[in-house]
């Protein structure tokens, strides 16, 4: 049985941005640029 699942992209990117630093596979200020963007995007 399959489930349809929808996930808004943009919660989802703040998620993979987040598991990505968690790891230190993104840097610091990377996470604070990225998180910056989609919270203005999500805003406007």
């Amino acid at each position: 049985m399959a489930h349809n699942i929808r996930i808004d992209n943009e919660y989802a990117a703040i998620l993979l941005i987040e598991i990505l630093f968690e790891k230190g596979l993104v840097n610091k200020q990377t996470y604070i640029n990225i998180r910056k963007r989609l919270r203005s995007q999500t805003s406007q």
